[in-house]
């Protein structure tokens, strides 16, 4: 699965209430929070597609 799949999944996960949250983000009809303020939709996609970028780029060098 390519890190855009993993994102859309997650994504997808949130507007269908399959998963509560990812880090802060969470998701309700009005859009997704932060917990305290409306973020736009670009800004979640990000943080999700850069988490799986970083977990796939320290998985690489954690046992050099």
């Amino acid at each position: 699965m390519t890190y855009m799949e993993k994102t859309n999944q997650v994504i997808m996960e949130l507007k269908k209430e399959e998963r509560a949250q990812f880090g802060n983000y969470s998701y309700s009809p009005a859009g997704f929070t932060d917990g305290k303020q409306d973020v736009p939709e670009w800004e979640v996609r990000q943080f999700v597609l850069n988490y799986f970028l970083v977990l796939e780029n320290s998985n690489k060098y954690q046992y050099k």
